[in-house]
């Protein structure tokens, strides 16, 4: 009830905890079309978690018809104020050229300002660029630098390659405790892929 008295007033912060609480059906019953209309709300003020919020809507068709360049736009205004989980979404649309031109360079560099900031996902994002050579320079000690802070938080796929890395010495020396840890760890959050 405060959440909607604040948000009718115009407060982004509210717009976004209620457009939340209709997106996940927190306290409400869940509707997509309402947590949109909120998250628009709170992005057309600059908010950039409404517009990431509002990006996801687009990139998912949820509460709006799909639209993969109005998502791409709105992460970019949400990307270009510092929000980290809005640089590594840009930074993945321009990996796999949803709604946008391919572009690993400007992937890796928006992946790099997210994982600065210590986005686990970004870090793991700019670990597989290095490790592959795109849109920087290959560099397997660098990839597995990434992949162990990645790792370090919990992230399942940078879990499952360091695991792989440490059992092949690549990019880091050869320790088969270190590649069962890692792969077991990754196996417990449920990676096929480590089982």
């Amino acid at each position: 009830k405060l959440y909607r008295q604040a948000a009718e007033q115009g407060f982004a912060d509210a717009q976004l905890a209620l457009g939340r609480c209709y997106a996940e059906g927190s306290g409400c019953f869940k509707n997509e079309e309402k947590a949109a209309r909120l998250y628009a709300q709170a992005a057309e003020q600059g908010l950039a978690q409404s517009q990431h919020a509002l990006g996801h809507c687009y990139a998912g068709g949820k509460g709006v018809v799909r639209d993969d360049e109005k998502a791409v736009e709105l992460f970019r205004k949400a990307a270009d104020q510092g929000f980290a989980a809005a640089q590594y979404n840009c930074g993945f649309c321009y990996t796999t050229g949803r709604g946008i031109a391919q572009d690993h360079a400007a992937a890796a560099l928006l992946y790099r300002q997210a994982a600065e900031q210590g986005d686990a996902s970004a870090q793991y994002a700019l670990g597989y660029c290095h490790a592959q050579g795109k849109g920087v320079e290959q560099d397997r000690a660098t990839a597995a630098r990434l992949y162990m802070q990645a790792a370090e938080q919990g992230n399942a796929s940078a879990q499952h390659s360091l695991g792989l890395w440490c059992m092949m010495g690549f990019g880091v020396a050869h320790n088969l405790a270190d590649a069962a840890r890692y792969l077991r760890l990754a196996a417990d959050q449920g990676d096929a892929n480590s089982q």
